[in-house]
């Protein structure tokens, strides 16, 4: 543990109590609401080393068409082709849900 001194705006700090307060019913959780909130704003720096180390590339495509190039080609038809026809086929054949 660490204890640490922070400037923060006083309405801000003001609103946040009173968000913790509605939490838990005290304010005795504040510094774990603090420490709760920092661990979430490194979650994504988190998700980044753990996929490096696994050697997953996270690199984010620069755009849409990058991401249709980058997908396999079909083979057969389209899955909703498949779904309308089988569902032709219960419609003509009388088979109920």
């Amino acid at each position: 543990m660490k204890k640490v001194s922070l400037y923060i705006d006083e309405k801000l700090w003001t609103r946040f109590k009173e968000a913790v307060l509605r939490k838990h019913g005290t304010l005795r959780k504040l510094s774990s609401e603090v420490e709760n909130l920092l661990r979430t704003s490194l979650v994504d720096e988190e998700v980044s080393r753990v996929f490096e180390r696994m050697g997953i590339d996270i690199e984010v495509p620069a755009s849409p068409e990058v991401v249709k190039r980058g997908r396999p080609e079909l083979r057969g038809p389209p899955s909703e082709d498949l779904v309308r026809e089988m569902r032709g086929r219960r419609i003509a054949e009388g088979i109920p849900r």
